[in-house]
């Protein structure tokens, strides 16, 4: 449920150190090698990205975009020609603009679907 929470954007500034409290209490009261080893790879994530971990709780990003809830999605207005074809393909709708003009996402609307950056002909749409 923390890593879930932390994921999409509901992380809690304790998050880390009940997490890392939590696996090693495991690893010590577990009778079995299996149950011992179970916690390894929070213990080693926390270890290794503890930055990003942070990253997540503190200021809602994702570095590696891996995280959909924490991703939000810009039209660079220098790039976008105004062809429309992020605005026809949004499925929430989310993008308005009027034909050769640049056009803007309403972060409200938007699913996070990446629909958008995907069929996008010019690369104008970036993640946040």
């Amino acid at each position: 449920d923390i890593l879930t929470r932390i994921t999409k954007g509901n992380g809690r500034p304790g998050d880390i150190e009940e997490l890392r409290s939590l696996a090693k209490m495991i690893q010590n009261s577990s009778l079995c090698g299996l149950g011992k080893t179970a916690p390894n790879p929070v213990l080693s994530t926390l270890a290794n990205f503890e930055d990003e971990y942070r990253e997540h709780i503190f200021d809602k990003k994702c570095r590696t975009g891996s995280c959909r809830s924490l991703t939000t999605y810009v039209i660079d207005p220098a790039i976008c020609k105004g062809c429309t074809k992020c605005a026809r393909n949004c499925p929430a709708g989310a993008i308005t603009g009027e034909l050769k003009k640049p056009h803007h996402i309403d972060t409200d609307k938007c699913i996070k679907c990446g629909t958008c950056k995907t069929g996008c002909p010019f690369g104008a749409i970036k993640e946040a």
